[in-house]
């Protein structure tokens, strides 16, 4: 994970060994924001909430707002390193650019069954380096 201008040591939660992940903030598909419970298994879909899926997702307002009704909801986004679009990837994002004034909390999986819940906190200028947002994407 990189979080430029954010402080760590982050909050942490470690959940016992046996416990199953919350529900969380998946990825996105098709206009539609993925939300799932339970572990890694393919088509562990809760709910899948349609937003109106125009221009670049990173400057789409009904985007932002549905995710920012999650975050104040207490859903966890979950870490995708591999998509550069992903719910966390834009929170953080919004966060850099003084969209989003609040923490949120990122799931991360270490291997299967074995997850953790970071929260995030908004960056601040000259922490580890930072000078501010740089333009969306990898």
């Amino acid at each position: 994970m990189d979080h430029p201008g954010r402080r760590p040591p982050f909050d942490v939660y470690l959940p016992r060994p046996d416990a199953p992940p919350p529900l969380r903030v998946s990825h996105l598909q098709d206009g539609q924001v993925i939300v799932v419970g339970g572990g890694q298994r393919p088509g562990a879909t809760a709910e899948a909430i349609a937003f109106d899926d125009q221009g670049p997702r990173w400057a789409n307002p009904a985007l932002q707002q549905l995710l920012a009704h999650l975050n104040t909801r207490g859903l966890p986004f979950q870490y995708q390193p591999h998509l550069p679009d992903a719910p966390a990837a834009l929170m953080a994002w919004w966060q850099e650019t003084g969209q989003l004034a609040g923490s949120y909390r990122e799931l991360s999986w270490r291997g299967p069954g074995d997850w953790l819940l970071t929260r995030i906190p908004p960056p601040q200028r000259g922490v580890l380096g930072w000078t501010g947002p740089q333009p969306f994407g990898p």
